[in-house]
């Protein structure tokens, strides 16, 4: 018996005039991608530029390097919530004026927050980039965090959690991130909570993004019709005013490890009338920095990635039909990272799709992969590659994502290479170290009167089951 369950089957400095270097030739290169220009921008900031010179767009984005994770407890949702105030009003410009002026320019800017960073993003035709940058140094450099604006904005967002709930696929990805890091600061929903959005004040907001808003804990990054030296200038104009820090140093309980599901207990989000069920499944991974990432990363393809052939989707969706798509995930993080699974099926076949995946991952961990296996999935993944980053505003959040967790600056360009050198002994060695199947954070998203019976009919014991509320959090 196993936790519960019968056996299972077993810029303060101002650039003016910036030649960057050229980036060197790689991996990125012999795909026909552009190689991006690094070099330092205003305050001790980092610039990545790549040119692309095809369509007359620019995309931007300017990310610090703290998310949610820094969020303060019982003030989940403060670093979000800065962020999305900043932009409702700054500058001589209240909320709607600034939302007239990009409608003008015909640009966007959105707010972006995860664990790691929190990030404006953005694109404009390039004759209006200027402009663009006005706006967003207005934002980073002068919020208003007006009292009503602050008011205002709250109620949006608190809205905006309350329609997530309708949800189901969210809802569960929601309750899982606090199933599987407990207490550890990956488990808050960068959203924020209720309590949490509410206790906070414009005077806390502000100098929390005032700490995280400074040139040394900044990335502004581009991509598109713009050149890197070009770019350099127009940033040194518009940000010459920016504070070079200090940055925040790093959050100890951040790079510390979550506490470890022990054995497999399931948490069931109860939500009425549902006649479907979301499961996800999972624990923590390596940081994205550890040596044995890529090579788990191969061998968590050939399990769950996203091909006909992996094992998850071959055997749940192929030769069963239990549901339409079965995947399992691993999330990069500057922390403990995050292996995943996810899928979604009728509540009839609920219960045998999670013994099902179950008994899969526990063999995937008893057995490993076969060489062949290994080097069918790394071709795989390495040729899936140049699909993920074909467009540049995906290359642009792939190197801004690389540089937020920590990863060596030609990361994304030689990936593929990365890819293709890991051993099939490499790929089981990971597998071994990282993957705990008989550890895991369950959650299930159903009708807990009808999942509860099932469960414990499939001799599931009620003690392994803990039922809340879908809006308990």
């Amino acid at each position: 018996m196993i936790g519960g369950f019968a056996p299972i089957l077993v810029l303060v400095a101002t650039v003016t005039t910036v030649t960057p270097p050229p980036a060197p030739a790689t991996t990125a290169v012999a795909l026909g991608v552009p190689a991006a220009a690094r070099f330092a921008g205003p305050g001790g900031s980092l610039v990545i530029v790549e040119h692309n010179g095809g369509v007359p767009l620019v995309h931007l984005v300017v990310a610090a390097r703290s998310g949610s994770a820094s969020d303060p407890r019982h003030r989940e949702g403060m670093t979000d919530l800065s962020a999305e105030l900043a932009r409702r009003g700054a500058g001589k410009r209240n909320r709607e004026e600034i939302d007239a002026a990009l409608d003008a320019l015909g640009a966007t800017v959105q707010v972006q927050t995860d664990v790691d960073s929190v990030r404006f993003e953005g694109e404009v035709l390039s004759r209006n980039l200027d402009a663009l940058l006005a706006i967003l140094a207005d934002i980073i450099l002068r919020p208003q965090f007006a009292p009503a604006e602050l008011a205002r904005t709250r109620r949006e967002l608190l809205a905006r959690i309350e329609e997530a709930r309708t949800d189901d696929h969210a809802l569960c990805a929601r309750f899982f991130a606090r199933n599987l890091y407990s207490d550890h600061p990956y488990g808050h929903p960068p959203e924020g909570t209720r309590t949490g959005l509410e206790s906070l004040t414009a005077a806390e907001l502000a100098a929390h993004f005032k700490r995280l808003f400074v040139g040394s804990n900044l990335v502004f990054a581009a991509a598109g019709d713009i050149q890197p030296a070009d770019l350099a200038a127009r940033l040194g104009r518009a940000f010459g005013d920016l504070r070079a820090g200090p940055a925040p140093a790093p959050m100890p309980l951040v790079l510390r490890e979550p506490p470890a599901p022990a054995g497999w207990r399931i948490q069931l989000v109860d939500k009425p009338d549902r006649q479907q069920t979301q499961l996800m499944f999972g624990h923590a991974a390596p940081r994205a920095t550890d040596p044995d990432f890529v090579p788990l990363a191969v061998g968590l393809a050939a399990f769950g990635g996203h091909g006909m052939n992996a094992t998850l989707m071959n055997e749940v969706r192929t030769k069963r039909g239990y549901a339409y798509g079965a995947y399992l995930t691993l999330d990069k993080h500057r922390g403990p990272s995050a292996a995943a699974g996810w899928v979604f099926s009728g509540n009839d076949k609920a219960v045998p799709t999670l013994k099902l995946v179950l008994r899969l991952y526990v063999t995937l961990m008893q057995k490993g992969l076969s060489a062949e296996r290994v080097d069918f999935f790394k071709r795989f993944v390495a040729g899936s590659y140049a699909a993920e980053i074909d467009a540049p505003e995906q290359r642009l959040a792939a190197r801004v994502d690389a540089e937020m967790v920590g990863l060596p600056a030609d990361y994304v360009d030689r990936y593929p290479d990365q890819v293709r050198a890991v051993t099939p002994k490499q790929v089981n060695a990971a597998l071994t170290r990282h993957v705990h199947a008989r550890d895991l954070a369950i959650t299930m998203v159903s009708t807990a009167s009808v999942m509860k019976r099932l469960l414990t009919a499939a001799n599931i014991k009620e003690s392994a089951i803990d039922v809340v509320s879908f809006d308990a959090y």
